[in-house]
């Protein structure tokens, strides 16, 4: 491992002890099974320690077997037994340990896997607009894949080999001092090699991960638009794409990647290879003057294999190190952006809301530099209508996500029942709101689980109840499968008429305190949209609602229409009121649609 100096070289000391201690966070819950994995690796490895000094022995004790059985037999037969109970204790002990490692790693992959995935239900909603999906999920999965291989085949499978170094270099030590110092020599080079030839990898991977992480995410952002793909006739350009970013620059950074780490692996088996010809070549004196048995040779070589084994094999899952550490790390700086703060210091939870609305001079930015409200003022009294209406891009979406607590205005407050929103309980409050979208994003699971999510608790009558409501029962109850119908990815299987009264059901179902209706007629044909306008009326009546309107002629009866232009409420009153202010915004927009049959 390299030092840390500016981090854009080696795998830098904060990234290696960072990774270090988010496993260390990720193993504390099983210490009880890592001191026992501990105690029997140990176990294993002094056992394995002693493994070739027993053989060597026993091959001193077979040559000398021929020339005096008698007073041989014995001492070899006692040999045979201690090297067989060796062996048989390694094996159990390596089976049972290696059975573990692999459960623990299991557990490790989903455990993180399903933590990553989970807490990103927790993030704000501003985290989900800036991230592109395939890009968390890709680093998500790609950190518990690491995790796995590391503990399982570093931490867990190598660490018990290098406890069996100690041992064995003591009784190397013991058997030829010498011999033992080419040993030492051979661990010296390469550390020597390693230290110079991995840290430059580290760039390499840095950029490899981040290849990756945008194929995914361009990846998953085009499925999720294949609809309009289909329209535009890109098939053919997307796959173009896809086809670059996986193949040509993430593929490509992972065989220069490997390229590297090839390289480094033939010159370590050369050094094994080079080491052990050094022992053979040098034991030929120790042999000569009596200093060296053959077995105890033979001995020397099992130990030498041993001592440079587990480097090698280091060396080998350096590249699982490096890149587990950077990815696990850089997953880690991701999940471990603050989640949203459901439950404020002395939070407020209401059981119900009255549905009394007000912004006080409401300012809110994306990007500081660009204002999407500039001192947005209004009062919503409990039980009225009110319609936002203006140009694309004035602010009405906006209004609706500060209204529910997805972002919070950076000056000026907004004032539910009287109660700063900052300070209510986010998860009841929410609970107590309904939303029918212009286009309903639906579950691909049964039309049932569709209309009861979010409304725990309601019966299955209530919710045919609902349906009846929404005048969804009767093309319901016309599928083969009825209310277990699947609807297919993003309600695929259903027409745009039958996802809107889907949708209407399940606020139906909520019975909210505040409803909120993205013109959601707007794309429905004439009978559809006669059919939902008249359960509208019905889920309106004595809730507060707010309307996005695009076709400004469904809002001439609401209570009060705000007219937003440039982040401003430019008019505010009701249609009447707006329709007599010559040249006005509201007058101008509607005779606008008008003429054109709007």
């Amino acid at each position: 491992m390299a030092p840390s100096r500016s981090g854009k070289s080696g795998l830098s000391r904060d990234t290696f002890f960072s990774g270090a201690a988010i496993i260390a966070r990720q193993l504390r819950p099983y210490k009880k099974m890592l001191i026992w994995l501990s105690i029997f690796g140990l176990l294993n490895a002094t056992a394995q320690a002693f493994v070739p000094l027993i053989s060597g022995k026993i091959f001193d004790a077979i040559v000398k077997i021929s020339q005096d059985p008698a007073s041989v037999l014995m001492p070899f037969i006692i040999l045979l037994v201690v090297w067989t109970i060796l062996q048989v204790a390694s094996n159990v002990i390596s089976w049972w340990t290696s059975f573990q490692n692999d459960k623990l790693s299991t557990i490790l992959h989903t455990e993180y896997t399903a933590e990553g995935f989970g807490r990103l239900f927790e993030m704000p909603l501003a985290f989900h607009t800036l991230q592109k999906q395939g890009d968390v999920n890709d680093r998500i999965q790609r950190a518990a894949n690491w995790l796995d291989q590391i503990v399982g085949n570093v931490l867990l499978s190598l660490l018990p080999s290098f406890l069996s170094i100690a041992v064995a270099l003591v009784i190397t030590f013991i058997v030829n001092w010498q011999l033992t110092l080419v040993l030492v020599a051979a661990i010296i080079i390469y550390a020597g090699v390693l230290w110079s030839a991995v840290p430059r990898l580290s760039g390499l991977q840095k950029r490899m991960h981040r290849a990756w992480n945008r194929a995914y995410g361009d990846s998953y952002d085009a499925l999720g638009n294949i609809r309009e793909i289909k329209q535009a006739a890109t098939e053919k350009q997307e796959k173009k794409k896809v086809r670059v970013n996986f193949v040509n620059r993430a593929a490509q950074f992972w065989i220069d990647l490997n390229t590297v780490f090839a390289r480094l692996s033939f010159a370590q088996k050369m050094l094994v290879s080079l080491t052990q010809l050094s022992i053979f070549v040098i034991s030929i004196f120790f042999v000569r003057n009596g200093t060296l048995t053959p077995g105890g040779l033979v001995a020397f070589n099992g130990y030498a294999a041993m001592i440079l084994g587990p480097f090698v094999l280091l060396g080998q899952q350096w590249q699982t190190i490096q890149n587990g550490l950077v990815a696990i790390v850089r997953a880690d700086k991701l999940l471990a952006m603050p989640i949203e703060t459901y439950t404020p210091d002395g939070g407020i939870s209401l059981a119900k809301l009255a549905g009394d609305v007000e912004f006080r001079a409401v300012r809110f930015a994306y990007k500081s530099n660009n204002e999407t409200l500039k001192g947005i003022s209004f009062h919503a009294r409990a039980g009225q209508k009110i319609a936002l209406v203006g140009e694309s891009g004035v602010g009405k979406t906006t209004i609706i996500d500060l209204l529910s607590g997805f972002y919070f205005p950076q000056r000026g407050k907004i004032f539910i029942d009287g109660i700063d929103i900052k300070k209510m309980n986010l998860r009841d409050y929410r609970s107590r709101i309904g939303t029918v979208p212009q286009e309903p994003t639906l579950f691909n699971d049964t039309i049932e689980a569709n209309i009861r999510y979010g409304n725990p608790g309601k019966s299955y009558d209530e919710m045919v109840a609902a349906c009846r409501d929404a005048y969804a029962q009767e093309f319901i109850e016309a599928f083969p499968k009825k209310y277990k119908t699947v609807v297919g990815w993003r309600g695929v299987k259903l027409s745009i008429g039958q996802k809107q009264r889907i949708a209407l059901a399940r606020a139906f179902l909520r019975a909210p305190d505040i409803l909120v209706l993205d013109e959601p007629t707007s794309a429905l044909d004439a009978k559809s949209e006669h059919l939902i306008k008249a359960s509208f009326e019905k889920l309106m009546r004595g809730r507060t609602t707010f309307i996005i309107a695009h076709r400004l002629s469904t809002v001439r009866e609401v209570d009060l229409i705000l007219v937003l232009k440039n982040g401003e409420i430019a008019e505010q009153g009701s249609h009447a009121e707006l329709m007599k202010l010559p040249g006005g915004v509201y007058r101008e927009l509607y005779e606008m649609q008008a003429g054109f049959g709007g």
